[in-house]
């Protein structure tokens, strides 16, 4: 089972069978579950049976998403929590994010960072505008090609099918946006990640150098620079960054932040010491030797 084969298994409703579960201490019977987020509304001419049906086996979706995410399992007629189970949205995303992170390659689930990795080196090489102009089905087939499918015969680790949860899953995490008007495809932007991974960016300072900080990346954003699926992404034919500069997609990220004032990106010393942006004309930042945390929260 994976989150990308439930397709009414999102995050809003998995959080709602969550939230249901610890409001009854942790134990809820199926069909309670059910009744609470299904309930049915018979029309005037009795109909609904098999609404009833369907709507019933969308929870039980909810629920296999959750036990995926070792939450939830069922113990008899119960579902149960497993897990200290997340009081708010944030962090249920926070949670999805290291559990994802923690992941073997082989897990199914794992294929969502790795798409997500495949997106960070596609953006390196042919811009943020090109995937964003992306129909969904050529977004689909380039991620099923960049995760290793071996010839027309072989099973699809991606699809056009996969495509919808997996948008929502990512721009539920902070990986960037699924919900604007007139876009197909998908807008990566890890800025909302690496905000709300910066108690673990930083350790116990609010600056430290652009090395120790890029290391810091590797480590708990494995699909940004340095990290392991990044790096795995661009063993394709993709072009990695130059040696001393980050990606385009990090240092989008790096500028936003910055523009709205959660970090502060400096320059100090020697400047051969310097860790360079991608180029961008309209941006007064390009190289930074030391990076400050300026909300501490």
């Amino acid at each position: 089972m994976s989150l990308l084969s439930t397709p009414t298994g999102r995050p809003e409703r998995v959080f709602s069978l969550l939230s249901l579960v610890r409001s009854m201490g942790g134990r809820v019977k199926s069909s309670d579950a059910i009744e609470w987020l299904a309930p049915q509304y018979r029309s005037a001419d009795n109909s609904g049976t098999e609404s009833k049906s369907k709507s019933s086996e969308r929870v039980r979706e909810f629920f296999r998403v959750a036990r995926d995410l070792n939450l939830l399992d069922a113990d008899a007629d119960d579902w149960i929590s497993t897990n200290k189970l997340p009081d708010t949205r944030r962090a249920f995303a926070r949670y999805v994010h290291a559990h994802l992170c923690g992941l073997p390659l082989e897990d199914p689930d794992a294929v969502l960072l790795r798409a997500y990795a495949w997106c960070t080196a596609f953006v390196e090489s042919n811009g943020i505008a090109t995937i964003v102009s992306m129909q969904s089905g050529d977004l689909a087939s380039g991620i099923d090609s960049g995760l290793g499918r071996k010839g027309e015969d072989a099973d699809r680790v991606f699809n056009t099918t996969k495509l919808p949860a997996w948008k929502d899953w990512m721009a539920f995490i902070g990986l960037g946006w699924s919900d604007l008007p007139g876009i197909n495809g998908f807008i990566p932007d890890p800025s909302r990640r690496i905000e709300e991974e910066l108690q673990d960016l930083f350790l116990s300072t609010l600056r430290t150098s652009a090395t120790d900080f890029l290391s810091s990346v590797a480590k708990s954003l494995p699909y940004l620079d340095g990290g392991f699926l990044f790096e795995e992404a661009f063993k394709k034919d993709f072009t990695h960054p130059p040696q001393g500069q980050i990606s385009l997609l990090l240092s989008q990220a790096l500028r936003s932040l910055e523009q709205n004032d959660i970090l502060k990106c400096e320059m100090e010393g020697d400047t051969r010491s310097a860790i360079s942006l991608f180029p961008d004309p309209l941006s007064a930042t390009s190289a930074f030797s030391h990076i400050s945390r300026i909300r501490n929260e």
